[in-house]
Parts: structure tokens; sequence; C-alpha cells
């Protein structure tokens, strides 16, 4: 798969890639729609259960049952969101692999064990939940990835270190040669800019 300049991937909107979805032999486009969704169907694969393998192979058809879906015209904006759309195809190729899945760990004929994989599978509004935590997160990622481009390497790394990854602000401080202070008023900064990015990330996603 040809490499994608991220920057122009995150600022195509959803619609445009969708037109561009209607011409099969438009490979840039299919590479860019890839390279947005197929990471978050594989996060969420994964905290529905599916090992590595398992949801790399969920997203893989998840995206083919829409490329099927979508030519075949069966995609209508006017009735839902693509997340909507999307969540309804990932939730049904992730189950059926977490069924079979758990039909080769189990005997067919333990009737109980079968009873006790389905009561545990998380129900469709649970489902539903952690799809749309997912979307929120993956749409806070591109607004972070915006943000990378925007300021210096030492800023977005004390932001990263602090606000994302939970260290001290005093740890952080000694790590990059800052005061805790700066550490904090990066944060603010950050912040700021990324609730400035997110409305237009969101309607682009």
């Amino acid at each position: 798969m040809p490499k994608q300049d991220p920057a122009l991937t995150e600022t195509i909107t959803s619609t445009f890639l969708l037109e561009g979805l209607r011409q099969p032999e438009n490979t840039t486009v299919w590479s860019q729609f890839d390279q947005r969704y197929r990471p978050m169907l594989m996060r969420y694969a994964i905290k529905l259960g599916l090992n590595d393998a398992d949801a790399h192979d969920a997203a893989q058809h998840a995206l083919i049952e829409f490329s099927k879906a979508y030519q075949d015209g069966k995609y209508d904006r006017e009735k839902g969101r693509l997340r909507i759309w999307l969540f309804g195809i990932a939730r049904n190729q992730i189950l059926n692999l977490r069924k079979k899945k758990r039909g080769r760990e189990v005997n067919v004929a333990d009737k109980t064990a079968e009873t006790n994989f389905f009561a545990a599978v998380e129900d469709e509004d649970q489902m539903q939940q952690m799809w749309d935590e997912e979307w929120r997160q993956s749409v806070l990622r591109q607004c972070l990835e915006a943000v990378r481009r925007e300021f210096d390497g030492k800023t977005v790394e004390a932001f990263e270190l602090f606000a994302w990854q939970g260290q001290s602000a005093q740890d952080v401080a000694e790590k990059l040669d800052m005061t805790p202070n700066a550490v904090f008023l990066v944060k603010h900064r950050v912040m700021k800019r990324i609730r400035e990015l997110l409305p237009s990330m969101e309607d682009i996603w």
C-alpha cells in the first residue's frame, strides 16, 4: 500500500472520500480510506476481545464488506452517518470472528459453554458506546497529529508525556529541562489548540 501524506489524509472530508470511492479504480482514495479507518477498526476489535491477528482479520473483512456494500449502492448518507454504518459492519464481523474462534475452543456439544459465550458478548448499547468512544479517540489522535506539525518538538513531547501519558509535571520538567509551570502552560496551549481543531476534525470524519 503506498504511503500517504498524513496531513492530506487528515484534511480530506469523509464526503470527498465517499465520492471518490464510487470509482473502484481510484486506488489512491481507497488507500486513504483504509489508512484512516483500519487502525480504528483494529483497536475496536481488540477492545471486544480479539487478539491482534484476529483484529487484523476483522478490520480487513469489515473494509471488504464496506467496499462491496458501497459499490452496490447500499449506503445512503441521508439515513445515517458513515460512523453508524461502519459500526454495524464492524460489529457483525467481530462477533462472527468471536463466534468462530469460540467454536474452535469448545466442544460443539457443550451447550452450556456456548450459552455462556453469547451471554458474555456485550449488548448492542454497550458496543455502540465503545465504538463512539473509539471514534472520538481516533478524531483526537488526528487533532494531535495536526498539533505535532504546528508546535515545536519539545512542546509536543512535554504535552504527550504530561497530558497523554500521565507523567507528573515534575518528572516531565526534569526530563526536558523545563520548569513544572512551563509544563502546565504547554498543556494549556496545546489543549486550547486541540479544542479549536476538534469541531472541524469531527466534520471531516
